[in-house]
């Protein structure tokens, strides 16, 4: 049997180091009909850095600031870990500071027992073990 092209270049790309993976499945996201997205339930690729996770190309796809501030004020909030209740859940944002930005910083959420705030989580090719990435998309609308 031949290899299709496809399969040829996912080979190459993982002795590249490269992850493959298929789209995120929609049992793992959570609908917010008030921001009109969907957000993945877990926080995962914990212990690499933004560089690692090329999130530079998929920064669209991260939740800015006013959307954590929403959810971690809201009845989401215990579903998606962002209540206090895990330190081990941290995640990657949207910078929203143009200043951190030019000068490399990464933006992020952190959540401990008694606190949670956003802020700088250092230069991007900074990681570290309890943060991860937690991608959102636009609400996907149904017709009636």
């Amino acid at each position: 049997m031949t290899k299709t092209k496809i399969q040829k270049a996912k080979e190459i790309l993982e002795q590249e180091g490269y992850k493959i993976t298929k789209e995120t499945d929609e049992s793992k996201l959570l609908d917010i009909p008030e921001l009109n997205i969907s957000v993945e339930i877990e926080v995962h690729d914990k212990g690499k850095s933004w560089d690692e996770l090329n999130l530079s190309a998929r920064e669209d796809d991260l939740l800015t600031a006013e959307q954590v501030l929403f959810l971690m004020n809201s009845k989401y909030a215990k579903q998606l870990k962002m209540d206090g209740s895990s330190s081990n859940d941290d995640f990657f944002i949207k910078q929203y500071s143009e200043l951190s930005r030019k000068n490399g910083y990464v933006a992020g959420f952190y959540a401990d027992s008694g606190f949670s705030r956003l802020g700088s989580v250092g230069v991007s090719d900074c990681a570290c073990s309890g943060r991860g990435v937690r991608f959102a998309r636009k609400l996907k609308r149904t017709k009636k």
